[in-house]
């Protein structure tokens, strides 16, 4: 009896290594991109991103993006965020009306299927996606418009005040960024 329990003793160790680094492997882990004001990007929200712009622009989702756009995407996360949290404390709204007609919009796309399918995005998660898409166009909007009272600016000087005031934005947040594989 005392030689069988020494092979099961034997081989518990063995039998434990193997569990826990097959348990390991099952775990997936996410790479953060950045840091904004204590919530984490993560890598898998810029892919999601760049497949829901290239969804935008009838693109195959499964396109691959280059260094440089991942970066822009990031910076466009970063910016939906600040921009909801922006018009969240401005009290600045889009109609729930505008979202549906917007998701409705979305739906029909040939690549959505898949895409909600793939990431398990619920309506209500979707819903909240487009509703911040559509409070960033809001903002900047709203932005132009104050910042151009009573001119017509070029496209130029649009992209230009834009991208300073998205600066500014930046530089008031607690703000990391983390190498994107």
């Amino acid at each position: 009896m005392s030689v069988g329990r020494s092979k099961v003793k034997k081989k518990v160790p063995v039998l434990i290594f193997f569990l826990f680094f097959s348990l390991q492997s099952a775990e997936i882990i996410e790479t953060v991109v950045a840091n904004l004001n204590g919530r984490a990007i993560t890598y898998s929200e810029i892919i999601q991103e760049g497949e829901l712009i290239n969804i935008e622009n009838n693109i195959p989702p499964d396109t691959a993006l280059n260094q440089e756009l991942k970066k822009k995407i990031l910076d466009l996360v970063i910016f939906r965020i600040i921009a909801f949290q922006e018009a969240k404390s401005q009290n600045i709204t889009v109609e729930d009306e505008t979202v549906q007609k917007k998701v409705k919009t979305y739906k029909t796309n040939i690549y959505m299927p898949d895409f909600l399918k793939k990431y398990e995005i619920s309506d209500l998660e979707f819903n909240t996606m487009i509703k911040m898409r559509l409070l960033g166009d809001k903002l900047t909007e709203d932005f132009v418009e104050r910042r151009f009272k009573d001119k017509e600016p070029s496209y130029e000087e649009v992209t230009k005040a834009v991208s300073e005031w998205q600066k500014n934005l930046f530089k008031k947040q607690r703000l990391v960024f983390y190498s994107i594989p």
